[in-house]
């Protein structure tokens, strides 16, 4: 049975195995998105200062058996000041490892995420999916996410 938890200290360094798999993922689909050989370090170093504000950052993690096989970063997140609408929920990251998508993992961290935000007075939730990302893409469209920017690079 799947468990979605706030991550505590304990769950770090497996969450770090998901992150590397999530990174790994992401290169195959841009070489741009290449993890640095200490990136894990560094990304669990960032996950432990977001663990201290938890009343602007959702660090959960989904269990099964004790065991991490998925992670979700969201956070509190504002716009600059001339729009009306200025605060807004940012999911960052959410990955499941290879074994266990496609079996409602991600859509139990949804629920979650979704729960924190509203109770946060929070209406509107945002985030980016890499072009090229099937995967990544037909899941958010099918929790209901739509098109409304897309993000241009140049190399020079």
């Amino acid at each position: 049975m799947i468990e979605i938890l706030r991550a505590e200290e304990h769950h770090l360094l497996e969450l770090g195995e998901v992150w590397k798999e999530f990174m790994d993922f992401h290169t195959r689909i841009d070489p741009y998105l290449i993890r640095k050989a200490d990136g894990h370090i560094i990304f669990l170093n960032y996950a432990r200062e977001l663990m201290t504000k938890p009343d602007e950052n959702l660090l959960l993690v989904a269990l099964d058996n004790g065991r991490v096989v998925g992670y979700s970063l969201s956070m509190v997140a504002k716009r600059a000041p001339v729009f009306e609408q200025q605060v807004y929920g940012l999911i960052s990251d959410m990955a499941v490892i290879g074994s266990h998508r496609r079996k409602g993992v991600g859509e139990k961290m949804l629920a979650e995420i979704m729960k924190w935000f509203r109770s946060k007075g929070i209406n509107r939730m945002e985030l980016s999916v890499a072009h090229g990302n099937p995967v990544g893409g037909s899941f958010w469209k099918k929790q209901g996410f739509k098109d409304y920017l897309h993000r241009l690079y140049l190399d020079i």
